[in-house]
């Protein structure tokens, strides 16, 4: 029984994998083809969204939190973002520099995380997050759902709104970079003066 319940999270995980192949389905059923998808959309995303809140917070319950399951649910974020985004840059309502800027925030992640990591080796956690990054990352999973929803229902063009949100994300996210890129540094130049001394 035990081992049913810590595979909970990752189960969690994978169904976010699958669920993230059926929203853009959605997506270019609903815009590239003219199908009513609206309602499929809006499920798909919450529970995606869902999902993405619950699966960490259960592992940590249940006592199972791994290593490949915190990778899973990276991976799982990752994909997701980065499906939805292409098939939104493609079908012309989100902008290509956005999805440029998601790899370059995506990459310094990792990059910073495995800097730190290699130089604190206290938690299991791959990954080393922050409270600004945490907050940019969670915007990234919500755009795509909230661009389909504004654009299934409002007349309107809403370009402007999409892209001023776009630009407080990508202005958030710098700052973050520029954050964990200056604590890698720090971090460094102290394991190195502790090496000197």
């Amino acid at each position: 029984m035990k081992i049913i319940i810590k595979t909970i999270p990752n189960l969690i995980s994978i169904t976010r994998i699958i669920m993230s192949f059926l929203f853009v389905q959605a997506i270019l059923e609903q815009f590239k083809y003219g199908q009513d998808m609206n309602i499929k959309l809006i499920v798909l995303f919450l529970v995606i969204c869902f999902s993405d809140l619950i699966d960490g917070r259960i592992a940590r319950k249940t006592n199972s939190v791994s290593i490949i399951g915190a990778k899973l649910d990276v991976f799982a974020d990752l994909l997701y973002i980065i499906i939805s985004y292409v098939a939104l840059v493609n079908i012309k309502i989100l902008p290509l520099w956005f999805l440029v800027f998601i790899c370059f925030k995506f990459t310094e992640f990792i990059i910073t995380s495995k800097v730190m990591k290699h130089y604190n080796k206290s938690s299991q956690n791959p990954f080393v997050f922050d409270k600004i990054g945490r907050i940019v990352s969670a915007m990234f999973l919500v755009i795509p759902g909230i661009a389909c929803m504004y654009k299934c229902f409002e007349p309107y063009d809403i370009a402007l709104i999409i892209n001023c949100v776009l630009c407080i994300i990508f202005l958030a996210g710098l700052y973050s970079s520029y954050l964990r890129i200056k604590s890698c540094f720090m971090v460094v130049d102290f394991n190195n003066r502790n090496l000197i001394d």
